[in-house]
């Protein structure tokens, strides 16, 4: 059976320091209480119990002393009535929660109607609704607003354990109900990384167990979270209630906490699953009774050491290999018997041949396993080779280096490495977002970060590695460097990443430019996919850089040569040309003649008649006969007429009349 603890489980920050402002509180003089108890967990309150910090449940139970405000947080009525009494006042309230009454109180001075997603009945919302000045609306489902009236101006806050589905399910609910609508998702971060790796690992397990009061509303989030991904799932408070039937047959287990379980809960929780699975390998390890020492195969074997006199188990020896069997090697390590390599303790990696690793006459370090009755000494390379790697990893975890490994294989919840040892990957630090395909990264030699060093642990991964925090890294460095050397008026290349209706995202070097339609071409481009194609790589002008919101315009048709600078070789003033109405104006109608080149014809110009709305003489699409009458290249400016066109046309047809009147033998003017 192999136990998996979640990353981020147990104490969030707010309801450490809250424990931490406690404890510093118990040794200083006076008599100290929290106002109900400081977070959600029998435990923690009875440890505080111990120090002398007793639970009052509301303000009349206190008369002398100081207060501890719980993490939970007060209304500022409550506040304002303990500064009243006199007494010493501790605010322990989690500072994300501080953020949220604060944000309440704004909110409703700004005229907003406020809802707050969450328990009515919890301390927190409590508080919130104190700041909110008591007119808030409290709901935990969408079917609780269905039937709300209509405002002017809602606001949405939640509360910080809640699940992220149930926030935006409301909010959905609540589009409905006001002209004008804030959503704050004031879901804790610290809760919302605690169920995202809950739900990571209940979907990689067989069973999952959530330690936690059953009165704490996140543990209650985590118990449905894990329930969601269909695996076996139990809530306890404590080790005691565990129970080994829960786990017969099971191979892989996970553990996670409420964000107000205290450390020691979930060691207990850890060692009483350690000791089962000793149980069910005692040739590797096993507990002692209390569960609370690990006690390990070399120290039992030292017991023994009476029928090891020769030499002492754990002696690492020099020696020469002097035969490579099919499944053993042979070594002289100097003595009076030859020491005796298992295939199995050869290498940190499996093998299948001792001739993969040595061969006769190479001189290795052994490490003395046993001294058989026939006086045959079985000695390890394996552990001397992992030995020499645990001290590099531990160097390496210990002043922050990365480290380089091989990817070995999939196994459930993530990857093993080669690392000199074999480490563990798990599948949410394999890259920087949800990673489908594992099986990709076989083989593959990759650099990590070390998560976890554990270099007493026998079962399990002594080393827990982690990919996505380097590539955080990297992508930070190189957004840094990105800022750093943007500026307005670069020419770049880029690769286009997505393509909108109102644009397309292009990357240059790490970071995503906005190149709006508009600035795609000279011509009018109705859709961007018309144009740009993913995946191409093209080049852009740096339009503008906001780095106080991160955001750079780009441009391409400013690179592209611009229609104008040859317009002036086609036309002159005084040509007709044709040309179609794109836009209408209440001045007169955009004619284009070129993609990207659009004259104006006046609306003077659209007849030779008073003409009191362009659309009376032209529409948008059709194809007209127009005469240039000015031409600005340098402003970009162009005036047309389609009233002298018209008389262009008819002079034309005057010439072409009286030509034909003066040349009587054309045949246009031969009779019948």
């Amino acid at each position: 059976m192999h136990i998996y603890l979640a990353d981020n489980a147990g104490f969030c920050y707010g309801v450490k320091r809250a424990v931490d402002l406690a404890v510093n509180a118990s040794v200083e003089d006076g008599r100290w209480h929290t106002l109900g108890p400081l977070v959600h967990n029998r435990e923690v309150a009875d440890f505080l119990a111990d120090k002398g910090i007793a639970i009052a449940e509301d303000i009349n139970g206190i008369d002398a002393g100081g207060v501890i405000i719980r993490s939970h947080g007060v209304s500022p009525e409550v506040q304002s009535e303990i500064e009243t009494r006199g007494l010493s006042i501790i605010d322990a309230t989690c500072p994300n929660v501080k953020h949220i009454q604060q944000l309440a109180r704004k909110l409703v001075d700004d005229h907003y109607q406020l809802v707050i997603i969450g328990d009515r009945d919890h301390p927190e919302v409590k508080g919130i609704q104190g700041w909110a000045g008591g007119n808030a609306i409290v709901a935990r489902t969408p079917e609780e607003v269905a039937d709300l009236p209509s405002y002017n101006k809602m606001a949405v806050l939640c509360q910080t354990t809640i699940r992220e589905s149930e926030y935006q399910q409301i909010v959905e609910e609540l589009i409905s109900h006001a002209r004008e609508i804030r959503g704050y998702n004031t879901i804790c971060n610290a809760s919302m990384r605690r169920q995202q790796a809950a739900a990571e690992l209940a979907s990689h397990v067989d069973v999952m167990v959530v330690v936690g009061d059953r009165n704490s509303s996140n543990t209650k989030s985590l118990v449905k979270i894990c329930e969601g991904r269909k695996v076996a799932t139990y809530q306890i408070e404590t080790a005691a209630e565990l129970r080994r039937e829960w786990f017969e047959g099971k191979e892989d287990v996970g553990v996670t906490a409420g964000a107000s379980t205290p450390d020691w809960v979930i060691k207990e929780v850890l060692s009483w699953m350690s000791e089962l699975e000793s149980n069910a390998a005692q040739d590797e390890q096993t507990m002692d009774t209390s569960g609370n020492q690990e006690v390990t195969f070399a120290e039992l074997e030292a017991e023994m050491a009476e029928s090891m006199k020769e030499v002492e188990k754990g002696t690492i020896l020099k020696g020469r290999v002097i035969q490579v069997g099919l499944d053993e090697v042979m070594v002289d390590v100097g003595g009076k018997s030859e020491g005796i390599i298992p295939l199995r303790e050869l290498s940190v990696q499996e093998i299948k041949s001792p001739a993969e690793v040595v061969a006769v006459g190479d001189e290795i370090d052994v490490m003395v396993i046993r001294w058989d009755d026939d006086g045959t000494i079985l000695v390890s390379k394996r552990r001397v080779d992992q030995e020499v790697a645990l001290d590099a990893l531990e160097a390496a975890a210990n002043e922050g280096n990365t480290v380089t490994g091989t990817i070995l294989k999939t196994v459930k919840g993530g990857l093993l490495v080669d690392v000199g040892v074999t480490g563990f990957l798990p599948a949410s630090q394999v890259e920087d977002g949800f990673v489908r395909d594992l099986e990709k990264y076989v083989g593959q030699e990759l650099n990590f970060e070390i998560l976890e060093f554990n270099r007493t642990k026998r079962r399990g991964s002594q080393v827990v590695l982690s990919r996505s925090r380097l590539i955080e890294k990297e992508k930070e460095a190189r957004k840094q460097q990105f800022w750093d050397e943007i500026a307005e008026g670069q020419i770049r290349k880029g690769v286009i990443k997505r393509i909108t209706d109102y644009g397309a995202f292009i990357d240059i070097g790490g970071f995503e430019g906005l190149l709006h339609v508009s600035e795609i071409d000279h011509a009018r481009v109705a859709r961007p996919e018309d144009v740009l194609t993913e995946g191409e790589e093209i080049e852009v002008f740096v339009l503008g850089v906001d780095r106080e919101t991160e955001r750079v315009s780009l441009s391409r048709k400013r690179v592209l040569p611009s229609p104008w600078q040859k317009i002036a070789e086609k036309v002159n003033v005084g040509d007709v040309v044709t040309g179609t109405v794109v836009r209408l104006a209440q001045f007169g109608a955009f004619v284009e003649l070129e993609p990207g080149i659009d004259g104006l014809v006046h609306i003077s110009q659209l007849a030779d008649r008073r003409v009191a709305k362009t659309e009376d003489v032209v529409e948008v699409g059709q194809e007209v006969k127009v005469k240039v009458i000015s031409m600005d290249t340098e402003g970009k400016r162009i005036g047309l007429s389609i009233k002298e066109a018209e008389l262009e046309a008819e002079k034309e047809q005057v010439a072409e009349y009286l030509e034909n009147q003066d040349n009587p033998d054309k045949p246009d003017n031969q009779e019948d």
